[in-house]
């Protein structure tokens, strides 16, 4: 995951409770370009990508991909103080063949 080679200024990731790394993405602010990114489940990483550049992922973002959708629900304030806190949330992962899974966690967005 972490040696994904995304572009972009800034970036944001989703962490489960247990701190696997579930999703990481890279967007450029005040772009028009969408954010690019990587997820993990089931042991596969796959692109991903979500519209409005990073300031489009810093709040409850949808990203898509082939035969994907994750959306991130952001449902709570931050947990920490500082320029780039953790807020709780949940990544929603559904699949073109209408499963889906959810994973409580943490989505944490800045440098």
């Amino acid at each position: 995951m972490r040696q994904a080679d995304l572009p972009g200024e800034l970036g944001c990731q989703f962490t489960t409770e247990d701190g696997e790394v579930l999703l990481i993405a890279m967007g450029n602010v005040a772009s028009s370009e969408p954010a690019r990114g990587v997820v993990k489940v089931a042991g596969y990483v796959e692109p991903v990508s979500a519209p409005g550049g990073f300031d489009g992922i810093t709040d409850s973002p949808t990203f898509n991909g082939k035969g994907k959708t994750v959306r991130i629900q952001v449902t709570g304030e931050p947990t920490e103080g500082g320029e780039s806190p953790p807020r709780p949330a949940t990544l929603t992962y559904d699949r073109a063949d209408g499963a889906q899974r959810a994973w409580p966690g943490e989505w944490r967005c800045g440098p």
